[in-house]
């Protein structure tokens, strides 16, 4: 027996079997594969959108948890035999920290999130570029975003859609938990040019087929 949350159990059966529909129908067509569009909460156009809603990590001065982000659920289902372990870790909702920046209506707003199938292979991230090499098709480009080099917690550098949205229901009340922050080049190692200090890097997601 679960625990219903969000919605009815029936609803979320309806919604588990929708799901696996567009799976199974696009896996007999071809090969598949899937990602995470960051900043979003629905997938391109002609792209499958497996489940959506909360971008969610680690608290960004905690220096233990994940580095690595998560798209959770919006229908989490619990199992009905509990029991509170002794230890846990935390996960946290995330932020974008995009003040005076052409994100800026998007400060302290909670971060939406999309996982989606497409029938290509191969979904690779290519930083520092806003579009795809030959024979790769674009699914989306952006920014790359990661947390603040000055912050306790470690993350990962996520490539967020250059149209972002704010979550839904979100407002723009400072909770903190996860955030993100552009990326901007330090030259040294890192050789300018051809980066350039005080740029955003962008990014682009690809994916190919042979």
């Amino acid at each position: 027996m679960l625990i219903d949350c969000g919605g009815s159990v029936a609803s979320i059966r309806n919604d588990v079997e929708t799901i696996k529909s567009k799976i199974e129908r696009l896996s007999k067509q071809q090969a598949t594969d899937t990602y995470t569009r960051w900043g979003r909460s629905s997938c391109p156009p002609g792209v499958t959108t497996v489940y959506d809603r909360f971008t969610a990590g680690s608290y960004h001065w905690h220096k233990g948890g994940a580095a690595n982000h998560v798209c959770l659920s919006k229908k989490p289902k619990y199992h009905y035999h509990y029991k509170k372990p002794r230890w846990t870790t935390l996960i946290y909702g995330a932020e974008y920290e995009t003040h005076d920046s052409i994100w800026d209506n998007l400060r302290d707003h909670e971060i939406p999130c999309a996982v989606c199938l497409i029938p290509r292979t191969s979904v690779i991230m290519i930083p520092g570029r806003y579009d795809c090499p030959d024979t790769f098709k674009l699914e989306y480009a952006g920014y790359l975003m990661a947390g603040k080099n000055t912050h306790q917690a470690g993350t990962e550098y996520l490539c967020f859609d250059g149209n972002p949205t704010a979550a839904e229901y979100s407002s723009q009340v400072d909770h903190n938990g996860s955030l993100f922050f552009f990326v901007e080049a330090v030259c040294g190692s890192l050789k300018c040019r051809p980066y350039e200090s005080g740029k955003q890097i962008t990014c682009a997601v690809c994916s190919y087929s042979p």
